[in-house]
């Protein structure tokens, strides 16, 4: 009989291909019966100790640099936005987020947030991005040319990993024993104007007997796209205009319809006359025919990775990671907004008896340009050894340095205290009261703009340094009983600042997102254990446990806070192998997560959401649709900022599922999934304080969170921030199968992902209703994903397919009438590749092959940026070109 680890390898081998790429022969294993004890251990994504088996009691996707590479996707970001368990979508980097957010991508497995999802490089975290506090890693920046495979844990893993692993892990594995030099090289562009990207990449590597290192270089350029070659701003039910105009558009003691200037409105670009002949109606500015939506973006990243032994039973191991990312993104010219601007009735150049509210953006000297630079290095040092006492340990010890440096520069921003001054000095006719001709107006309120200017700054700081240490052994192994654990330690200290220029911090700078800053500190102390069982009758059980501690302090308003969180978190899995074929299995895990620096810290900052206020429009029936109650919304000043009260998040993560090998090449894993969330950390969107607004009593009955301006009862202000809200339980099944046939006239593949969302119900307080989203906008309970390929000798082909379900409008829930029911979507990637002799690779291929247009969230109207760039692809068709040569 074989060694009970040698013939769960093989039983592995068959069970196992639903869930990965790694392809073990049975025969291979049972060739050598002398040899079984040799086998050589791994650790496998999901578990800290290092066995013979592949598969364990917590689900994990794998994918392959060359299922990647099929798939047609250029980023590692791509290919993790399209995963079936990323249900809504994640973070893609676009323009119009501050603080360096248009500079980076993240992941969001279950809709749980980033921040609730792991992301490891070679089972080591990946350093989070000064933009996230530190709790999100920016997937963008890995080098594609060095992943070698991604394991995708689809199961909360705080026990093992730590508060971060509540939706589960992303790990990144990279190349290690590579000999040679790599070069590649990827030209894509899309049908839309713009947007046309370009990735150079080198690689190289040498093995010695004593270990190898390998290097990695990458230069990615992608160009801007506007934002009007994607959105529909021919059509005639466009509307996204803003009342902040080129043209000032004013209202009478800051109540009534705007009134503007109608000869200067006809002769400006980028605007829409609305004014009757009395002016009255407004000239509203059309900033989505200036502003990018993609931004310029260059990214420059190295990576190396080394291990050497320095003796036999100890190795000496690395990594070094550097990424040095540029973006360029363009806002329109900015709305002179974060305080309200006056002309005093006494004012040569009022044209009416009272005081005017003047609305205005400095177009003149033109639009927001903001360059925002992000330096991001990781260094990983340790040793790892074995020790051959009794069974023999295993162990490790590490030190991590990881620094994310943000700098953003914005131009054209406006002091509103200096234009103010200059409004009330009387020297400026903005409105040409004169009787200008246009070219000297124009002259006279770049004059103004100029003098008020300002360039607004932001530096955010985020560095880590760990140390943390493991052992593991074989307890007991007498052939079908094996017990074996690892205990572990972790230290971390985490320095984070965010901060604005003077003036931006203390709000009276329009068109930055200024004043968001953070001072704070953190310490982090975790202990682990993890005991696995190998049981008769085919039966593993694994218990895991970790203790967390978070010391955190950081300055608020109030002066400075100190908070520390910790719990113990523990997880249970069971896999049981009935056949050769089949596997059972099965875990629960308690989850916590302890809030982020910016969510307890970060301090008011100003930003300008699109709303639609229906309580007043409801109340004041009548309304111009050009104007306040248009079906587009008003742009209305909205703060937000951290909460120093918040408490930690908690909750526990079932799954329960099989593994079945059907037939020889046919495999399919079936997993439900059940999380319970408590206390999440969330923030409170504009749309939830105004339904709550209704629900409490309508117009005016939450001034704290609705600041209504005195005489007109429209919107002022919105302050808003994270809150603790009451509980989240979502709850799914996933299903894949992989199918492989080889033939004399070629091989065959298919893989398919299919994640089906049962629930996604929030609710925001202890005695609210659940509210579920899912099968709503942008909450799909269906996503997948299906890929065919065919190789035969040196040419291969795909097919890939990806799939969003259809979505039902909302509008009942949300009490509106506007939204649309949203259509299923399918999107087509084709590839074709030739290798030649000369060992060059030739790839030619069409992403979205029939240029599928992402459906629009509005039912009659259409609007700016309206549709879910998270879900679905904005540009249309791409074609692409990917040449590799190996030496």
């Amino acid at each position: 009989m074989l060694n009970n680890k040698v013939s769960k390898a093989v039983r592995l081998a068959v069970a196992f291909g639903a869930a990965s790429t790694a392809a073990f022969s049975a025969s291979t294993f049972a060739a050598d019966e002398e040899n079984a004890e040799k086998v050589e251990r791994i650790q496998v994504t999901g578990s800290r100790i290092k066995q013979v088996d592949l598969e364990n009691s917590s689900p994990v996707t794998v994918l392959s640099a060359a299922e990647i590479s099929l798939s047609g996707e250029p980023t590692v970001a791509d290919v993790l936005n399209n995963l079936a368990s990323n249900s809504f979508g994640s973070w893609k980097g676009v323009s119009g987020y501050g603080a360096g957010g248009a500079a980076s991508s993240n992941i969001n497995l279950r809709g749980l947030g980033s921040d609730a999802t792991l992301v490891l490089l070679d089972g080591r975290r990946m350093p989070g991005t000064s933009s996230s506090s530190g709790s999100s890693a920016d997937t963008s920046i890995i080098p594609m040319a060095v992943v070698e495979r991604v394991e995708i844990l689809r199961d909360g893993a705080s026990a093992v990993y730590g508060s971060s692993a509540v939706a589960g892990v992303i790990n990144i594995i990279t190349k290690k024993d590579f000999d040679g030099v790599s070069v590649k090289y990827d030209y894509e562009v899309p049908k839309v104007e713009g947007g046309e990207s370009k990735t150079f990449s080198i690689t190289s590597g040498y093995t010695s007997e004593k270990g190898n290192i390998i290097f990695t270089y990458e230069n990615s350029r992608d160009n801007a796209i506007f934002d009007k070659e994607i959105w529909a701003m021919d059509d005639p039910t466009y509307g996204a205009y803003s009342g902040y105009s080129h043209v000032p558009n004013y209202r009478i003691g800051g109540a009534g319809s705007y009134i503007s200037n109608p000869e200067l409105c006809d002769q400006t670009a980028d605007v829409v006359n609305s004014m009757d002949e009395n002016g009255v109606g407004g000239c509203l500015y059309n900033y989505g025919n200036v502003t990018k939506f993609y931004p310029d973006v260059e990214n420059n990243s190295f990576l190396t990775n080394f291990n050497y032994e320095l003796t036999d039973n100890i190795r000496f191991v690395g990594r070094a990671m550097a990424s040095f990312n540029e973006t360029n993104s363009r806002y329109a010219g900015t709305p002179v907004s974060t305080g309200a601007v006056w002309m005093d009735a006494d004012n040569q150049y009022n044209p009416e008896d009272e005081d005017i509210r003047l609305y205005m953006r400095s177009v003149p000297i033109g639009n927001r340009d903001t360059k925002t630079e992000v330096v991001t290095t990781d260094i990983v040092l340790g040793l790892e050894g074995f020790t051959d006492i009794g069974n023999g340990f295993d162990w490790e010890i590490n030190y991590q340095n990881s620094i994310s440096k943000t700098n953003v520069f914005g131009s054209n921003l406006v002091n509103d205290v200096m234009l103010q001054s200059a409004i009330d000095s009387g020297e400026y006719d903005i409105l040409n009261t004169t009787g200008m001709s246009y070219e000297e107006w124009n002259t006279q309120l770049t004059d103004l703009y100029q003098y008020a200017a300002h360039t607004g700054t932001y530096e955010g700081r985020y560095e880590s340094q760990q140390i943390d240490g493991l052992v593991s052994t074989t307890f007991v192994d007498n052939g079908d009983f094996v017990i074996a654990g690892v205990v572990g330690a972790e230290f971390e200290e985490i320095d984070f600042t965010q901060v604005s220029d003077p003036e931006s911090a203390n709000g009276f700078i329009s068109g930055g997102s200024g004043g968001d800053d953070v001072y704070a500190t953190r310490d982090r102390t975790a202990a682990y254990m993890e005991i696995q069982a190998s049981l008769p009758y085919e039966i593993d059980v694994t218990v895991a446990g970790r203790y967390e501690k978070y010391e955190q302090s950081g300055m608020t308003n109030l002066g400075e806070k100190s908070t520390t969180f910790d719990k113990v978190v523990p997880k249970v899995g069971v896999t049981w192998r009935p056949t050769d074929t089949l596997l059972i299995r099965g875990s629960w895990g308690e989850s916590f997560r302890a809030p982020n620096m910016g969510e307890m810290f970060q301090s008011y900052a100003l930003s300008f959401p699109t709303v639609r206020d229906t309580a007043w429009c409801d109340a004041n029936p009548g309304q111009s649709l050009e104007g306040y109650c248009s079906d587009a919304g008003e742009q209305v000043a909205t703060w937000f900022g951290g909460n120093a009260n918040l408490t930690e998040e908690t909750g526990d993560s079932t799954t329960l599922g099989f593994v079945w090998d059907i037939v020889d090449g046919l495999a399919v894993e079936l997993t439900y999934y059940d999380i319970s969330y408590e206390n999440r950390i969330d923030d409170v969107s504009t749309t939830e304080l105004l339904r709550i607004e209704q629900e409490e009593g309508g117009l005016g009955s939450t001034p704290d969170a609705i600041d209504r301006a005195n005489g007109t009862g429209q919107i002022d202000y919105i302050y808003t921030g994270y809150i603790n809200k009451a509980s989240l339980q979502t709850s799914g099944f996933d299903f894949s199968t992989r199918y492989k046939h080889e033939t004399s006239f070629g091989d065959f593949g298919v893989m398919l992902n299919v994640s089906k969302v049962m629930e996604f119900e929030e609710k925001a307080d202890k005695d609210a209703e659940p509210f579920d989203s899912a099968g709503l906008q942008d909450y799909p309970d269906w996503k997948a994903d299906l890929g065919v390929s065919y190789s035969y000798e040196d040419y291969s082909a795909s097919w890939t397919m990806f799939y969003v379900g259809a979505q039902e409008s909302g509008n009942e829930e949300w009490g509106v009438d506007y939204l649309a029911d949203v259509p299923s979507y399918f999107k087509h990637n084709a590839q074709f590749t030739y290798t030649a002799p000369t060992n060059t690779k030739i790839s030619v291929g069409v992403n979205n092959v029939f240029d599928k247009k992402a459906p629009s969230w509005y039912d009659g109207f259409r609007d700016y940026r309206d549709s879910s760039w998270s879900l679905y692809d904005q540009t249309g068709r791409s074609m692409y070109l990917r040449l590799e040569q190996k030496f």
